[in-house]
């Protein structure tokens, strides 16, 4: 039987490989080019920002732990600051012209870190670059996430978003997962798989380095968002839509959203239990942030070597999830139900402070200590 588009066109469907894979992925023949490069976009994406996030975070403890509170405080603020402009931006500018500029600014900014990190032999300059890397590496880390998925919904309808995304997010896991190994891999650290030490490997790069490979990856990712937004906006498929449906411009700034969503939040007992939910797991994952990071400090005495570290962890944490989402996660809601899964979650990271309390007691090792966080964290 043939398939059928949302506003009910029967769809010719091509045979062969093409035809099985457009099967296995639930997608139309129309929306195999839009949805490939919206997966090599998001991986992109991922891959660029989890190969230099173990650079933030070595950057982060470059002076000790003293630093990092007011670090995360400078990132809350900057995040506060910059999300109305970035709201504004967005709804002032065509997509189609303001995505490709954005990413290009991100990819100046980028080497412009790489090059006051390399070439600036003052010790203060150096030190603040690392800071202000920190910083703006996580703020906008977000805002490039978020002008993806603004523009995944400009390229596909709602009815065919159900179908795609889950395709296109399989890009950005395995950009996340090879980033974090990449790191891993050219940090000059050792590789060390159950613990069996395996040496260096042979390419090591050096921050710097590593901020110039992650602008081109950036840069590709804005230069696949201009093919993107013409042919995504063919791959529709041409189903009745409302007005709101179409891709419009903001109308409201992001501010007066922002305290509208807090009001709304406050005036719902559902909206206001899952705010509660997630700032409390904020809570715990910054604990073990924490304890992650003064564990790294005290394992690894090198730059090099607490890039290497991180990035293990990175890597390690996420394979675990995709494991854990492939495998445990669907039958476990099935099992239990979706409230006590929610449940479930903050027990586990809770039990899993109590074992590094009990390890930091009993004096065990600090690579036995990055093991445990690994886990919970994932």
């Amino acid at each position: 039987m043939a398939k059928r588009s949302e506003s009910g066109d029967e769809i010719a469907e091509p045979r062969g490989v093409a035809g099985r894979l457009l099967s296995v992925f639930n997608l139309r023949p129309t929306e195999m080019v839009p949805v490939l490069l919206a997966a090599v976009m998001f991986f992109c994406i991922l891959f660029g920002y989890s190969l230099i996030r173990p650079v933030r975070e070595a950057f982060g403890v470059e002076r000790g732990m003293s630093e990092l509170p007011s670090l995360f405080i400078a990132t809350m603020v900057a995040s506060f600051a910059l999300n109305p402009v970035f709201s504004w931006l967005v709804g002032r500018f065509d997509r189609r012209v303001f995505l490709p500029v954005a990413y290009g600014s991100i990819v100046l900014m980028l080497l412009g870190f790489a090059t006051f990190r390399a070439v600036g032999g003052d010790e203060v300059i150096s030190i603040w670059t690392g800071r202000v890397f920190f910083v703006w590496l996580s703020v906008i880390n977000v805002f490039m996430v978020g002008l993806f998925w603004s523009l995944m919904s400009d390229c596909f309808g709602p009815a065919q978003s159900r179908r795609v995304f889950p395709s296109v997010a399989v890009g950005g896991t395995f950009g996340a997962v090879l980033g974090s190994a990449s790191a891993w891999a050219v940090s000059g650290g050792t590789f060390e798989l159950l613990g069996r030490d395996y040496g260096k490997i042979g390419l090591t790069l050096d921050p710097s380095a590593m901020m110039v490979v992650t602008s081109l990856f950036v840069g590709l990712a804005g230069a696949i968002s201009v093919g993107l937004s013409v042919l995504g906006t063919r791959g529709r498929e041409a189903a009745p839509r409302k007005a709101s449906d179409e891709p419009t411009r903001v109308r409201r700034s992001g501010l007066r959203e922002a305290v509208d969503g807090f009001w709304l939040a406050l005036r719902s007992r559902y909206l206001l239990a899952i705010a509660t939910y997630i700032g409390l797991m904020a809570v715990l994952m910054t604990v073990l942030y924490f304890k992650q990071a003064e564990a790294v400090l005290e394992a690894r005495a090198s730059e090099s070597g607490r890039v290497g570290a991180f990035a293990s962890i990175d890597f390690w944490a996420q394979i675990t999830t995709l494991v854990f989402q492939l495998v445990v996660t669907a039958k476990l809601i099935r099992w239990i139900g979706i409230g006590w899964a929610l449940v479930l979650l903050p027990m586990m990271v809770l039990a899993g402070c109590a074992i590094l309390a009990l390890g930091e007691q009993s004096g065990w090792a600090a690579a036995t200590m990055l093991g445990i966080i690994t886990v919970v964290q994932a």
